[in-house]
C-alpha cells in the first residue's frame, strides 16, 4: 500500500522549522513529509514549475497533502496546485495541523486533509 507525502509550501523557513519542533516533540512524525520555501516575490509561472516537480518527486502514487501558510498573496497558484492529479491543498498550516500528521498513516489523501483541518478548527482559541 502506498501513503500519501505531505508538502509543507511556506514563503520562509517556518515551515521547515515548525515541522522540526514537531519531529522533536512527538520523536518523528511517521509520514513523509518534505518542505519548501518559496519566494513570494516571484511570478507564478516561475514558482509553479518547482513546485509541481517537487510533488511529482515525492508522490509515492497515493498522492500529495500540500499544506500552505497562506494563500491571500499566490491565490491562483494555489488553485493550479489544487488541479494536479492526487493533489489536495490546505491553507493556514500550524503547529496542531503538522501534530495532527501523526494520525494520517496508512489514510486516503481525502482524509488525511480532513484530519488536519479539524485539528486546525480544533486549536482555534479565544482568550
Amino acid at each position: 500500500m502506498s501513503h500519501i507525502s505531505v508538502l509543507i509550501l511556506s514563503r520562509s523557513m517556518a515551515g521547515a522549522e515548525l515541522l522540526d519542533v514537531v519531529r522533536k516533540r512527538n520523536d518523528g512524525i511517521g509520514i513523509d513529509c518534505h518542505t519548501l520555501t518559496f519566494n513570494p516575490e516571484a511570478s507564478e509561472n516561475i514558482i509553479f514549475p518547482h513546485i509541481s516537480g517537487r510533488i511529482n518527486n515525492i508522490d509515492k502514487g497515493s498522492g500529495v497533502l500540500v499544506l500552505i501558510d497562506s494563500d491571500a498573496t499566490h491565490k491562483s497558484l494555489f488553485e493550479q496546485l489544487s488541479q494536479l492529479p492526487n493533489v489536495v491543498c490546505v491553507t493556514g498550516f500550524n503547529d496542531a495541523m503538522i501534530n495532527a500528521l501523526k494520525f494520517c498513516q496508512n489514510k486516503s489523501l481525502d482524509e488525511a486533509s480532513d484530519i488536519v483541518i479539524e485539528a486546525a478548527k480544533d486549536s482555534i482559541r479565544s482568550v
